[in-house]
């Protein structure tokens, strides 16, 4: 039996009319009272607004003016079927991130990263589950502000090692600083003690973090769109992606691994240096070797976020520091003032003058909210059909806390591009200014659980930095000043890209100091 022309056209409007009602009574069912979506920009039928996503620059950017266009602090846009909806907006993200975080907690679904490659133990991907409640529990048991304390001296001590290797070339400070944050991670989570890049741990460390950057790449895996695909065989055309996810199982799998065994071998062997690895491996407290050897899994996969969470933030945090320092030489004359008049320039700062530096806090802060490791945290899951002042939110929507857009919003910090660490200063200060610095660490109960660890080694790098030298604007062959442009990778990282600087010691007794911390 064939079909003619006018047959078939005449069948794919029927079909299309079936798909269009089935559509709209769906819809209907869990939406009864016909509310509408969030305000955004109209779509396309089945493409919705595939194509007035940005393909490049900052997405973040365009997600909180499109919000204002709109008049609407909460955005909605439709790809594919699937439903985003973006909060510019402290009040937003916290009502609904927040307040209703039992079912905006989750995440979206990534086959790709969790269930090919075996990436379930990280704190920051895996769903809202049972392991992720755990795995945030343990978390907090050990990096706690309380319990971090016991952290101090290697953080003190990876600083101090930084500042030498400044001293020694000054021009590498971002080497420098990718190498302290890698040791100081590995130290904390396994007792390492890291003294160059080419370490073996380092190295497979961040070639594992290349490859969880390629897995997690929105928009790269089809299987992440269609996630029935993960079931075809690896042998069948275009299943290439199945063959270089257990290739990059194996190898994440090792690096999970082998710093682990490490720690449970010296540990067996009365040599283990003390870390959070060996201090919750002795904290076990099982009936039996299953929940045992779960507890394991769990400390494990703790320690392999510490890094993978850590390193390459932390980077980004002390990179933005020296770009605003070099920016913003007023804030680092001040900044210089307070440590002489506190501190002094007989000896290097401390953990302990961490009360009397007010003004290193609110650079630390400052730096913070003025350009976030992750402008767009990482979006969540609706689990359940919600309302929200009057708009329906379908359940399996991916929401978003548009970080960026709450850390520069004018009715919480006036002049919101300007590097003013005096904003958190002063009897004047908005609590609600202050609160919302955590921000820069996420939302409700995904808000990042090592943000405590992040801030206290970021506050003692800047502090030791700013004690023992100057950064100030480059200059070129003919002596002109080098204006830094100031801006940061567009991606879903807010790195600043690479600019020149000039760093020296403030003095010879300030070198002085750094040469003898070895």
């Amino acid at each position: 039996m064939s079909f003619s022309a006018t047959q078939y056209l005449a069948l794919s409007l029927l079909v299309g009319v079936w798909v269009t009602v089935y559509y709209y009574v769906q819809r209907r069912r869990r939406n009864p009272s016909g509310l509408p979506y969030p305000p955004g920009p109209k779509g396309l039928p089945i493409l919705g607004n595939l194509l007035d996503l940005p393909r490049e620059g900052y997405v973040y950017k365009a997600f909180r003016q499109w919000g204002r266009d709109l008049g609407s602090d909460i955005v909605h846009v439709e790809v594919l079927g699937t439903h985003i909806i973006v909060l510019n907006t402290k009040e937003v993200a916290d009502d609904l991130l927040d307040k209703r975080s039992s079912i905006y907690s989750d995440r979206p679904r990534m086959p790709m990263m969790n269930e090919l490659m075996g990436f379930y133990w990280s704190v920051g991907f895996t769903p809202y589950n049972e392991w992720w409640k755990h795995s945030r529990r343990l978390f907090h048991q050990y990096f706690q502000p309380s319990a971090v304390v016991r952290f101090q001296p290697k953080k003190l001590r990876a600083t101090h090692n930084f500042l030498r290797r400044l001293a020694d070339s000054p021009e590498d400070f971002r080497d420098h600083v990718r190498l302290m944050a890698g040791s100081v991670i590995m130290d904390i989570a396994y007792g390492l003690d890291i003294q160059s890049a080419a370490d073996p741990y380092l190295q497979r460390a961040d070639e594992a973090l290349h490859i969880i950057d390629k897995a997690g790449n929105p928009g790269s895996w089809l299987v992440d769109v269609i996630p029935s695909l993960k079931y075809v065989p690896e042998w069948m055309p275009g299943a290439g992606f199945k063959r270089k996810a257990r290739e990059w199982r194996a190898f994440v799998d090792r690096f999970t691994a082998i710093p682990f065994e490490a720690v449970k071998d010296a540990m067996q062997a009365g040599t283990a240096v003390p870390s959070f690895s060996s201090l919750a491996l002795r904290d076990i407290k099982a009936e039996d070797e299953a929940e045992r050897k779960y507890q394991e899994e769990l400390i494990k996969g703790v320690a392999a976020t510490t890094y993978t969470a850590g390193a390459d933030t932390t980077m980004s945090v002390i990179a933005t520091f020296f770009l605003a320092m070099t920016m913003f030489p007023d804030v680092q004359r001040k900044a210089h003032e307070e440590l002489d008049r506190v501190v002094g320039t007989d000896r290097l700062p401390d953990f302990g003058d961490e009360p009397n530096l007010p003004y290193i806090s609110a650079i630390m802060k400052e730096v913070l909210r003025w350009q976030q490791v992750a402008p767009f945290a990482i979006p969540h899951r609706v689990m359940a059909d919600d309302v929200y002042n009057g708009y329906f939110i379908p359940a399996g929507s991916i929401v978003i806390g548009n970080s960026w857009a709450v850390l520069h919003d004018e009715n919480l910090y006036p002049d919101p591009f300007t590097f003013k660490p005096e904003r958190f200063l002063g009897p004047d200060v908005s609590p609600r200014a202050l609160v919302a610095v955590d921000h820069a660490f996420g939302f409700g109960r995904r808000l990042c659980p090592g943000r405590f660890m992040a801030m206290s080694f970021a506050w003692i790098t800047m502090a030791s930095t700013l004690a023992a030298f100057r950064v100030d604007k480059a200059v070129d062959a003919q002596g002109k000043v080098i204006e830094p442009a100031g801006a940061f990778s567009p991606g879903i990282m807010g790195t600043p890209e690479l600019f020149p600087c000039s760093i020296k010691p403030r003095s010879k007794e300030a070198e002085h100091l750094v040469r003898h911390t070895a």
